[in-house]
């Protein structure tokens, strides 16, 4: 307590109750206090304790200002009376809440008064009006600017759906496998936890460590298995090498998916959006067979034959001649890319809705491996195409869940999420992914079906879906998405949002619905954060090329 009261300053005039200046005692200046720390103003009147971030530090001395008596002799390079130079230094602060919890601050501090340092490391319960090992909240990183200080996440807020952003190198995968860490151990009563159910679209093969972690029988949290479902060819080459993880071939079961839904994967896989007109001409002769008994995984294997028959049979009053050839180009197209992957004649737990039951309710962590060892050769095309299926039966899942009265919860977490649900300006062709999840963006959080969108670009991410997104965690971005990032987070302070292009790696804001406080958190993730080392991201390119060259490596001496 006795460090949370000591004084570094006092305020100035002209304060609102948005934000204040300060000037810092002298024991405080040269760095006794940083941007971005935590200050509280023992405000008059009432001595009501104000909760404030340091948004910019300014040093003033009077013989080195612009123009000033004392410019000849700086530019000769005599030495200066310092000593006794007017100098002091100005704190500007942004205002958060009242303490203690989260009460608006209505009222501005005065003149005079002190500004005193507060720990967030022992006032957590007066900042984030939580303790530790409360059921229901996971500390995550520390906040940036101090040491084992982390930050409360209300898990109750994840089926709200949440956002992950950052360029390249920013951190964002390292940080996200640190988040998937602590959901797996969600405090629910003393020494008790439960894991929240995840499925991962991993696009780079950066979570795989989790299942070959879990697979040798180390302590995962509250998880029992981490299953990793792989494009079949990749299965049976890995299968036969022996892998130490759970591993499972991805599969579709086209009878899962609407008549609509499937004219629509086969017309889009083709070439696009398509016509309508092609789209309906396919999807009346799927209604059709299925009328006689077949099925849709059936008409795209064994009874492809019998389904371009049908359309070569049908009347240009049914069918144009121009959409008839399309179609049949299209679907020629489609069996190509189940000739090559086997998607649909591959048995794999995917093809049972089961996987969803079981998913959830043993609250496992399921990834679907799309880096270019479990999805060798694969095109883009065929992967939007299992994002389709996978987000289809989830909704289908969850829909029925909440009409039989069932209380299921899974967070959807999407990688490189561009490529799925796009916005019009970012040139992939996606729009039945992108319908999929716009429903769950738009329905799920009633169902219990969170979405987790990462991406690299968000500004190429689909508006709307972004839209429905409550909490963001925010990484380094590119100048060109600053504007995005503003919009869709519902506006950033002033000092943040210049820090959005400059942020450090591992260096997160956090906002939103999962923080426990309604202001921005900026937030660190260090390397002993995670459980798990991170599998890539490192490099040792100097030491692989002097090995190459057979050159001795270390040891170096001057030349």
């Amino acid at each position: 307590m006795k460090q949370q009261q000591e004084k570094v300053g006092m305020i100035l005039s002209q304060s609102t109750t948005r934000e204040a200046a300060c000037q810092l005692l002298e024991e405080a200046e040269r760095g006794g206090i940083r941007e971005g720390m935590l200050l509280v103003i023992e405000a008059s009147p009432n001595k009501r304790r104000l909760l404030a971030r340091v948004s910019e530090i300014v040093p003033y001395n009077a013989f080195f200002t612009e123009g000033d008596p004392w410019s000849e002799a700086r530019r000769k390079n005599l030495p200066l009376p310092e000593q006794v130079a007017r100098r002091y230094e100005i704190c500007r602060l942004e205002l958060l809440v009242e303490l203690p919890g989260t009460n608006e601050i209505t009222i501005p501090p005065h003149p005079g008064d002190y500004v005193c340092r507060i720990d967030p490391k022992t006032a957590r319960e007066e900042i984030f009006g939580v303790r530790e090992g409360e059921s229901g909240i996971i500390w995550f990183g520390t906040q940036a600017g101090y040491r084992g200080s982390p930050v409360p996440l209300d898990v109750e807020a994840i089926p709200m759906h949440t956002a992950i952003f950052g360029v390249t190198g920013s951190g964002k995968s390292f940080d996200t496998g640190a988040l998937i860490e602590k959901l797996v151990s969600i405090p629910v009563a003393a020494n008790r936890a439960v894991s929240f159910p995840m499925l991962v679209i991993d696009a780079h093969g950066d979570y795989l460590e989790y299942a070959r972690y879990r697979a040798k029988g180390n302590d995962l949290g509250a998880v029992d298995t981490v299953i990793r479902y792989v494009f079949p060819d990749a299965w049976r080459r890995l299968r036969a090498t022996g892998p130490v993880e759970k591993l499972e071939p991805i599969g579709i079961n086209l009878d899962d998916l609407e008549p609509r839904d499937l004219a629509e994967l086969v017309v889009q896989y083709y070439g696009g959006a398509g016509s309508e007109l092609q789209i309906h001409g396919l999807e009346r002769t799927f209604v059709e067979m299925l009328d006689a008994g077949w099925t849709l995984s059936a008409l795209l294997t064994s009874g492809y034959e019998q389904l371009t028959t049908q359309i070569k049979k049908k009347a240009a009053s049914e069918i144009h001649d121009a959409a008839k050839s399309a179609i049949l180009r299209a679907l020629s197209k489609f069996k190509e890319a189940e000739d090559k992957h086997q998607l649909f004649s591959q048995n794999s737990p995917l093809q049972d809705k089961k996987w969803v039951d079981e998913l959830t309710r043993q609250g496992n962590l399921a990834i679907v491996d799309f880096s270019a060892e479990g999805a060798p050769g694969v095109e883009l095309p065929m992967k939007q195409l299992v994002m389709t299926y996978l987000a289809a039966v989830l909704f289908a899942s969850f829909t029925r869940y909440k009409v039989q009265g069932e209380d299921r919860y899974l967070l959807f977490v999407i990688e490189e999420a561009q490529n799925f649900c796009p916005d019009p300006s970012y040139p992939v062709g996606a729009t039945l992914a992108k319908t999929k999840l716009s429903a769950i963006a738009t329905q799920g959080r009633k169902f219990g079906l969170g979405l987790c969108l990462i991406s690299q670009r968000p500004s190429f991410v689909d508006g709307i879906v972004l839209s429905m997104c409550n909490t963001f965690f925010i990484h380094r971005v590119s100048p060109e998405d600053v504007p995005f990032v503003r919009t869709v987070t519902g506006g950033l302070p002033s000092g943040l949002l210049a820090r959005l292009t400059k942020l450090g790696k591992g260096e997160i804001i956090i906002t939103g619905q999962m923080s426990k406080v309604p202001f921005p958190l900026v937030v660190r993730v260090e390397k002993e954060d995670r459980k798990i080392p991170h599998p890539t991201g490192t490099t040792e390119v100097v030491r692989n090329l002097a090995r190459l060259r057979e050159v001795e490596y270390g040891n170096h001496q001057e030349v």
